[in-house]
């Protein structure tokens, strides 16, 4: 942190007392955002720090629950990271927009990868951390690709900025906020993937997704992607999702039943089992025969166990 950049801290005065929470990671460059912002609360007492009180896979500054910043505001970046704090407060955005931004209803995703001597990355933080902070149904991350070049590799990012709505489109170079936000409602709400997904389920909003295949008659195209989650607490919040379907729609368990099955022999034994579970819970005669198949293959005692309540749950329902 050079001496302007530490006047430039010093001599701003937030619209309010920003809480920023430092995301804990074991990533190696995790200490680096632990000593910027330590120099900060040296210089300055305009921002509330925190620790480590949600889950990241990179580390960096939560602005709130919705807005990750992974990148340290240095240089030309500073500026728009400090407009952006003064957004949490008042989202300079015009009436017109911030009515269309109500009309977001399913959470999505936008990646915006920047580097410190890009010079349209400013302009698309500025563009990028109202819209995020008006609408927390955007749930919005910021990374320094130069900082964390692997990240951008894996999203084959080439140049910056380079923004990504839901791993599917992609900009890159300076867009208006019209574009951007026309663009997440004119997206099928049912191409929600699985991060997505375990997103809205971390929320406490299982019954949202219900509620959206049950009133569409259509999965979400990332919702098997859950029961087959390695987190357990992920499975656990789609086998609620899977329990209403069954008994609200039984059809629609049809393309499910068919993934799972399909998966099945991929899969490690606490995966498995779950796919046990939910197969008791939607299947049919014909899945009961499939499962009893298997068991004659399954030599994990657990597996044996959730292979015969499955049997058993089916001909409860069946006989029912």
């Amino acid at each position: 942190m050079d001496n302007t950049t530490k006047e430039r801290i010093k001599s701003w005065t937030p619209l309010g007392r920003p809480i920023l929470d430092i995301a804990e990671t074991e990533h190696t460059e995790q200490k680096r955002f632990e000593t910027f912002a330590g120099q900060w609360q040296e210089i300055s007492d305009s921002i509330s720090w925190t620790t480590g009180s949600q889950p990241a896979d990179l580390p960096g500054f939560f602005l709130k629950n919705n807005i990750l910043y992974s990148a340290l505001p240095l240089e030309r970046e500073l500026s728009p990271f400090l407009k952006g704090l003064d957004a949490l407060d008042e989202p300079a955005l015009d009436d017109g927009l911030l009515k269309t931004l109500s009309n977001i209803e399913t959470p999505c995703r936008m990646t915006l990868y920047i580097a410190l001597q890009c010079p349209h990355c400013p302009g698309m933080v500025e563009q990028l951390l109202p819209l995020a902070a008006a609408c927390e149904n955007i749930h919005l991350h910021i990374i320094d690709g130069s900082l964390f070049p692997e990240k951008a590799q894996e999203d084959k990012v080439m140049s910056a900025p380079c923004l990504i709505l839901n791993d599917e489109t992609r900009w890159t170079g300076a867009v208006a906020q019209e574009e951007i936000v026309d663009m997440i409602l004119n997206k099928e709400s049912m191409d929600l993937d699985t991060k997505a997904l375990k997103t809205i389920l971390e929320d406490g909003r299982a019954a949202w997704i219900t509620e959206r295949m049950l009133a569409s008659n259509q999965l979400f195209k990332g919702f098997s992607g859950l029961l087959l989650h390695e987190t357990w607490s992920v499975r656990l919040g789609a086998m609620v999702v899977v329990e209403a379907l069954a008994e609200k729609s039984p059809k629609l368990c049809t393309e499910l039943e068919k993934t799972l099955i399909d998966v099945f022999s991929t899969k490690d034994v606490p995966v498995q089992g779950d796919i046990l579970y939910a197969l008791g819970e939607i299947g049919t005669p014909d899945t009961r025969d499939w499962i009893e198949a298997q068991q004659e293959t399954l030599t994990h005692e657990d597996l044996k166990d959730a292979a015969a309540d499955a049997i058993q749950s089916i001909e409860d329902r069946y006989s029912a």
